[in-house]
């Protein structure tokens, strides 16, 4: 998490766009206390990949305890009863794996990749933190400075680092995606140990949980080995705090927000309401973004940074959110004022509304998505987050199956109807970036 989270999001433009070229075979059940368990082979390398995700994230959390989530992808990696501190990632690199964590507005992700014939280990370490975590005033408070320490690193103190913060609450006034994901260093802070322990208490439970082993194993045998680590896990004992979905009001005017940052650079960012990541018009939207953004001849490279000359470089994002998102598009101008490079930001996207796509530009972007979609299963560690996501947002883990029939069924037509949608001038929010004044 060193890097800009605004570069991260643009960078993985084209995530959204991830599905199986051939369906993901899986096999999926529940045990009694409420975990759900989803296992897929894959003979292909002698690899395994155990994960958990939890669902929670950011938009879980209270307006007066932000940055918890993203603490506790920290914290659980601190030790539990059986695993000293500080030495949960030896067991993982001793037996010659990797592993990580990461946290998003809406779940949080743990996995290991080992060789397969370590599976048991991956289990037992994720039934450990699963189980009984270290939640002291030790592991706390060194977790305490590293995630203050990150927030400086990546938000506070780098040139755009707020950027992120700003786009989420200028777009979010109800909902609680208007808070960023790594929070706010007072709260953190100032957090009791009792404020941490009632959040692991609420999320971090196995009827709130999915735990996925991909690639190559013995189904009976984890299956064995998850009825032996996982099952006698207690359930969770309180209701499960989460916001509902559609209680952000539409905006009825455009806003716009100046922020004077130490940059060398001016940056612009436009912002539109988004539809929620899955069925329905989510992925005519993608298909809207990529012929703005994806691709050398996308419209924003051959109009503003080839054509115009008016930007550096333009790129715009589909942001996945389990709740209705945002669509957003970042630019930097080339010795022009940032209102200049706006007006030629609308004026591609408004003139892609009005007059269409012709026929070859719609199936040069088709194309583009066979071969996000093609390779978007070539890892065990991206099937096993594929489908552990699908299930959390859907309770429909064959999602990771329909979505490449979604994006063959769809037309320009649809594409552009779809996007008239949500790109209305009265909800756009404009953000300046410019360099602090001396």
């Amino acid at each position: 998490m060193k890097k800009n989270l605004l570069i991260l999001i643009l960078t993985a433009a084209l995530m959204p766009l991830a599905a199986s070229a051939q369906n993901i075979k899986f096999e999926e059940y529940d045990l009694d206390n409420g975990l759900h368990v989803i296992l897929s082979q894959n003979h292909k390398t002698p690899n395994v990949v155990v994960s958990v995700m939890y669902h929670v994230g950011s938009k879980n959390e209270e307006p007066h305890l932000t940055g918890f989530a993203h603490f506790f992808e920290h914290l659980m990696f601190e030790g539990t009863e059986n695993i000293p501190r500080h030495t949960y990632d030896k067991y993982v690199t001793d037996a010659g794996g990797s592993l990580n964590a990461n946290t998003s507005f809406d779940r949080t992700y743990y996995y290991e990749k080992l060789p397969s014939n370590y599976l048991e280990l991956g289990l037992w370490l994720e039934s450990e933190r699963m189980l009984h975590p270290f939640i002291e005033e030790i592991g706390v408070n060194t977790q305490k400075d590293v995630v203050c320490q990150e927030m400086g690193q990546t938000r506070d103190n780098q040139p755009y680092g707020t950027a992120l913060q700003k786009i989420f609450t200028n777009a979010y006034k109800v909902h609680p995606y208007n808070h960023d994901v790594i929070g706010s260093e007072e709260h953190v802070r100032n957090a009791s140990i009792e404020d941490f322990k009632n959040f692991h208490d609420m999320f971090y439970v196995p009827d709130n949980a999915v735990l996925t082993i991909c690639g190559d194993f013995d189904i009976d045998q984890a299956k064995e080995w998850v009825e032996l680590y996982f099952s006698d896990i207690p359930g969770g004992t309180q209701p499960i705090r989460r916001p509902e979905r559609d209680i952000e009001p539409a905006r009825t005017a455009p806003v716009k927000d100046t922020v004077y940052d130490n940059i060398q650079m001016p940056m612009l960012i436009e912002v539109y309401p988004a539809p929620a990541y899955g069925p329905g018009d989510y992925f005519p939207m993608t298909i809207f973004n990529a012929i703005l953004s994806s691709g050398n001849s996308c419209r924003f490279q051959t109009e503003i940074v080839d054509g115009k000359q008016t930007g550096l470089m333009a790129a715009s994002a589909m942001i996945p959110l389990e709740h209705p998102g945002i669509f957003m598009v970042q630019a930097y101008p080339n010795n022009v004022d940032l209102g200049v490079l706006e007006a030629d930001i609308d004026s591609v996207i408004f003139d892609l509304l009005e007059n269409g796509i012709s026929d070859r530009e719609f199936q040069k972007v088709m194309n583009m998505v066979e071969m996000s979609v093609a390779s978007s299963n070539s890892s065990i560690e991206g099937v096993a987050e594929e489908l552990a996501t699908a299930y959390t947002y859907f309770k429909d883990t064959d999602f990771v199956n329909e979505s490449l029939k979604a994006y063959s069924g769809i037309t320009k037509e649809q594409v552009l109807e779809t996007a008239k949608k949500y790109i209305d001038p009265n909800q756009k929010i404009s953000i300046y970036y410019l360099p602090k004044q001396k």
